[in-house]
């Protein structure tokens, strides 16, 4: 009888050490706790909360959980992965610098992927994409976006897509 009162005080003890010890996010939402929970996303951003070492739901207005250089507060792209590439469809290139963040927080790449979404969006055919992309990319040199070669790289990396050529069976 005595062992069995010993080991509940032991469990409630080391209960309490635990609920006493977890972190301010974790203590207002459990479903946050790493140990509780390691295969939830507590904060969103797409990786688990057993890995995560960057909680983004921290009020911390200096913390920079991308490294981009840029604090979370006035971060556009808080999940900014700075790569020289760029993609259409099912086709990446690799582009010299577009891995350069811009003051917004967001890479090059990125910037110019939300500017050419429109051309991909059911082209006519693909001349018309091709077509759409070089607009796009002859008004981002002409705003000392890119630079001239980065602009020929771009388009042909476009060239080399099947966005709008229409499949053989």
């Amino acid at each position: 009888m005595h062992i069995e009162k010993l080991v509940l005080f032991s469990a409630a003890f080391m209960l309490a050490l635990v609920i006493g010890s977890a972190p301010a996010a974790a203590a207002a939402n459990p479903a946050c706790d790493p140990f509780l929970f390691p295969n939830g996303d507590c904060d969103g951003d797409g990786i688990l909360n057993s890995v995560d070492t960057c909680d983004n739901l921290d009020p911390d207005p200096l913390l920079d959980c991308d490294g981009d250089g840029v604090n979370n507060a006035i971060d556009a792209c808080p999940f900014t992965v700075a790569e020289a590439t760029f993609s259409f469809g099912n086709t990446t290139c690799n582009i010299s610098g577009l891995d350069t963040v811009l003051p917004s927080g967001c890479s090059l790449a990125e910037s110019l992927e939300a500017s050419l979404d429109a051309c991909d969006d059911n082209p006519a055919n693909h001349g018309k994409f091709v077509s759409c992309v070089a607009k796009a990319t002859n008004m981002l040199k002409k705003q000392k976006v890119i630079s001239g070669a980065q602009k020929g790289q771009i388009q042909s990396c476009a060239a080399q897509t099947n966005i709008g050529k229409k499949t053989h069976p």
